[in-house]
């Protein structure tokens, strides 16, 4: 709330009184008293802070309000190179400034640290001639998000990749440069049987130990529902697919697990989807033949 407070304080006081002394002494008052980051950063005539609080050495380490004081570029040497472009646009007004900046700055210890960023720029002649802003640490808030997000990416029961995590991976290759995809299709043969004998337990038991091992042979296996897996195989060639497979079988026999499997394999494709329907067909014919073969024991 303080860091809101803040924010529409300075949205106001600043564009009548930025550049005066009673402005700056406003905005010290508040931030001297705020975990949160203020400042003021003239951008005309030259690049200089009039002000930053003393929580930046909180956040980045210490000494960095002094090193910041004495050379302005010292905030565009610890940005993270992704986001260069957030402060230049920042600075010559070519973003939303209605809009939350996210960033990341390094800290004296080499690490990067998420923040939230409100700014307000101030005009004159119709020129940027400073901008005043308002930033919260966001690093433990973003770790969160990321742990969540992971979370809903993640199959409960076997730790797999799950359903949602495959849709994100076609829409991402679909929007990227076409690339060798190999598509691995398993189904395990005898889960209905396990559940109807010994319960859901063991079916469950069965499941885990199927994703122990596809996930030592593969790191993207997705679990898709039920007894379906998948293995996506980005650039590599068809020989190694081909030599996966053989590994995998020889694991499944290792492990006394029965897993009919199908494959499809393109060069330079974004088409994920018909390979899954190509590599489930040829799964779906071993799966047959491997019922067959059962029935005619």
């Amino acid at each position: 709330m303080i860091g809101i407070g803040c924010t529409l304080l300075g949205r106001w006081a600043f564009k009548k009184y930025l550049l005066s002394s009673v402005a700056t002494s406003t905005i010290a008052t508040f931030g001297n008293h705020s975990k949160d980051i203020m400042y003021i950063f003239e951008v005309k005539p030259v690049y200089r802070f009039r002000y930053i609080s003393s929580s930046l050495d909180e956040h980045i380490g210490p000494g960095t309000v002094e090193a910041s004081y004495a050379d302005p570029s010292e905030c565009f040497d610890r940005i993270h190179p992704d986001d260069i472009e957030i402060l230049m646009s920042k600075i010559s007004g070519n973003c939303n400034y209605d809009e939350p900046f996210l960033q990341r700055w390094r800290t004296n210890d080499g690490t990067y640290i998420w923040f939230e960023e409100y700014t307000t720029p101030i005009y004159e002649g119709g020129e940027i001639v400073a901008v005043q802003g308002v930033i919260r640490n966001m690093d433990a808030a973003k770790a969160k998000q990321e742990e969540l997000e992971q979370l809903c990416q993640r199959d409960f029961l076997t730790g797999l990749y799950n359903r949602h995590a495959f849709d994100e991976t076609v829409v991402k290759l679909q929007a990227g440069p076409p690339l060798n995809l190999g598509v691995i299709a398993l189904d395990l043969n005898d889960l209905k049987l396990v559940n109807d004998r010994f319960g859901h337990v063991a079916g469950d038991a069965l499941l885990e130990q199927t994703a122990l091992c596809l996930n030592r042979f593969s790191h993207e296996t997705f679990r898709l529902g039920g007894d379906e897996f998948v293995i996506v195989c980005k650039n590599d060639t068809e020989q190694s697919v081909h030599d996966l497979i053989a590994a995998l079988r020889q694991d499944f026999i290792r492990h006394e697990l029965s897993v009919s499997l199908g494959f499809a394999y393109r060069t330079a494709t974004t088409d994920l989807p018909d390979l899954l329907r190509k590599a489930d067909q040829a799964m779906y014919e071993e799966k047959q033949t491997f019922k067959a073969s059962v029935g005619s024991a």
